[in-house]
């Protein structure tokens, strides 16, 4: 099995190569094994630059930065190199061969199963994770000078789990060292975007925060199983990691810490000044919060369970090897190159990886640009999952768009042909005139729209109770104020827009139902008022819902929230609604035979 520009070897050096495991857009990795005397043999990594590319400076010279970069770390996490070689014009570099899988199909696997990770095994993992990156970043040259190493490309298929429960962080090959980077100018950007600080994806000055915002966007998709950034496309991606609402984490999984969500809260700010200053104190930070809950794991309890959730893939990729390793040693040469590889597992060397597969969390941002999205007509309401949650990457299909009509259409032999014209209409001056007066009209709603604005004074969202009016219905539950949530949960200077309270509180399929005990009425609002100061903060920061607004709030048989909906749908794409969405989703109400929908009033006053 060959590869563009050359024949596959099957020595490079001291090293025979065994079988490939991966190939990329300008090099590959193969499975060697260096035999010595008595019988002796060891297996490693060798990555070495394509054939035709071999002979490119720039190729050439980002794998000797790769390389000098990586022989400055020798720590037990990260994945060591052991030598740069070259061989009749091929440079390659002999790197550690590692046993296991990487954290990307383990994270794809328990969100499939809908089956959460030990707080233990996060601790465990992470503790490792930030041993060899503080390492990193810590390291200095021979005189005592910070080499200031940033990795860069921090994610979850870059650290890889062996089955001998020792985390190694891989691919220090787009880390930068100083003013200087192994595989980027100055100013572009290099990484995957979804894991990349707000400012390293401007391009502008970076240091070791960026691997602290990268790892805690790992961390919280191991506590949420849920992609934070990624989405369909760069663009998406890209405005999701500079102006995406960063939903708290307890809303996919309600049982962890407070601390570990503020935690995660200064890891991912967006101002790397206001991030933490090291990968120590946010491990130190995550390692507390957890603490509570439990010790960390071992290595040993890691290996056990990596061993035990890959035990088909493990074993099928060392009979994969031992099966190289035996067919080398009987036919002494090869005409073709034997591949190993796995579904969804990642070897020791990043190469053009595919990172999808696991869903998103909940997202306001579009596709279409904001001044194209201005000039459509709103659109039908949809269930709000669908609406605001992409689906897993595995059930995307593409879709193709309308024919584009070629601006100077042509024959075969390049003359214009007029048959290939549209017809072109006759000109009708209704329509010009109707546009203009459209335009005056809007013209003049938008400003009364703005002068209604500059006369209304700033208010802010509280949560309050008020009794329950004779118009409510007879399904109406009265809200019950509960105890120790006086005025003072309110900032100063605060308005008086409020929640009203709890109505048609309905089964999912729309039948009429109530609570039929007072207990059961006032554990409801008491749900809800557990949120006050939540909702006045976001009141306080995003404004006043419009008049006759309401939160729709869909209830699991356990209680637990499984979709909240603002109304008007356009409410659920503002910062106000997307951060009274965030407090809400934590809400835990009374479990109950049905599941339930309950209607909340958001009433200004």
């Amino acid at each position: 099995m060959g590869i563009p520009g050359g024949p596959t070897p099957t020595r490079l050096g001291r090293y025979e190569l065994l079988a490939r495991l991966a190939t990329g857009g300008m090099g590959e990795i193969f499975l060697a094994r260096l035999e010595g005397a008595a019988g002796f043999e060891k297996l490693f990594v060798v990555k070495r630059i394509l054939p035709h590319l071999a002979d490119d400076a720039r190729f050439r010279q980002m794998l000797i930065a790769e390389a000098r970069i990586s022989s400055k770390l020798s720590h037990a996490n990260i994945c060591q190199v052991y030598e740069l070689g070259e061989t009749d014009g091929q440079l390659y570099i002999v790197m550690e061969y590692l046993e296991g899988v990487t954290l990307l199909p383990l994270l794809r696997k328990k969100s499939r199963a809908q089956s959460e990770l030990d707080f233990g095994f996060v601790g465990g993992v992470i503790q490792q994770a930030i041993d060899a990156l503080h390492f990193a970043h810590e390291l200095k040259d021979r005189e005592g000078g910070e080499l200031g190493i940033v990795h860069r490309d921090v994610t979850p298929s870059n650290l890889f789990l062996t089955d001998a429960g020792v985390v190694k962080v891989l691919d220090f090959g787009i880390a930068k060292v100083k003013d200087a980077s192994a595989n980027t100018q100055t100013g572009t950007v290099k990484g995957k975007y979804a894991y990349m600080a707000p400012e390293q994806l401007r391009g502008g000055s970076i240091d070791r925060r960026v691997d602290v915002f990268a790892l805690g966007v790992c961390i919280y998709e191991m506590v949420a199983l849920r992609r934070l950034f990624q989405r369909k496309t760069d663009y998406l991606t890209f405005r999701a990691v500079m102006e995406q609402p960063i939903p708290d984490v307890r809303r996919y999984r309600p049982d962890v810490p407070d601390a570990l969500a503020a935690a995660l809260a200064r890891a991912l700010e967006r101002d790397p000044t206001n991030r933490f200053e090291s990968a120590r104190q946010l491990g130190s930070a995550v390692l507390d919060a957890l603490a509570p809950l439990g010790r960390t794991w071992t290595q040993g309890e890691i290996s056990d369970f990596v061993r035990s959730e890959f035990a088909e893939e493990i074993a099928k990729r060392s009979s994969q090897v031992a099966i190289a390793v035996q067919r080398s040693s009987a036919s002494g040469s090869r005409s073709t190159m034997p591949l190993l590889s796995l579904p969804e597992e990642r070897t020791a060397v990043d190469l053009d990886d595919e990172d999808d597969e696991f869903p998103a969390v909940d997202s306001t941002i579009s596709e279409v640009p904001l001044e194209i999205r201005a000039m459509r007509p709103p659109q039908e309401k949809t269930d709000f999952t669908q609406q605001t949650t992409p689906p897993p990457f595995s059930n995307e299909t593409s879709v193709s768009g309308p024919a584009l009509v070629p601006l100077n259409p042509t024959t075969g032999n390049g003359t214009l042909s007029v048959a290939a014209l549209p017809a072109k209409p006759a000109r009708n001056l209704m329509w010009p005139l109707l546009s203009l007066a459209m335009v005056g009209i809007a013209g003049g709603a938008l400003f009364l729209v703005y002068k209604q604005m500059q006369q209304q004074q700033p208010t802010t969202v509280n949560i309050t109770s008020s009794p329950a009016s004779p118009d409510r219905g007879p399904d109406a539950i009265s809200p019950v104020a509960p105890p120790n949530l006086g005025s003072a949960a309110e900032p100063a200077g605060s308005g008086n827009a409020s929640i009203e309270g709890v109505t048609n509180v309905t089964k999912k399929q729309g039948t009429p139902t109530k609570p039929t005990t007072p207990k059961g009425n006032a554990a409801y609002m008491q749900a809800l008022q557990a949120h006050r100061p939540g909702i006045t903060r976001c009141g306080a920061e995003h404004g006043t819902p419009p008049a006759g607004s309401k939160v729709l709030i869909d209830i699991a048989t356990t209680g637990k929230i499984k979709a909240v909906e603002l109304v008007p749908p356009g409410l659920n794409t503002t910062p106000l609604g997307t951060c009274i969405k965030n407090v809400l989703s934590s809400a835990s109400f009374p479990s109950a035979p049905d599941e339930k929908q309950l209607t909340v009033n958001l009433k200004t006053s």
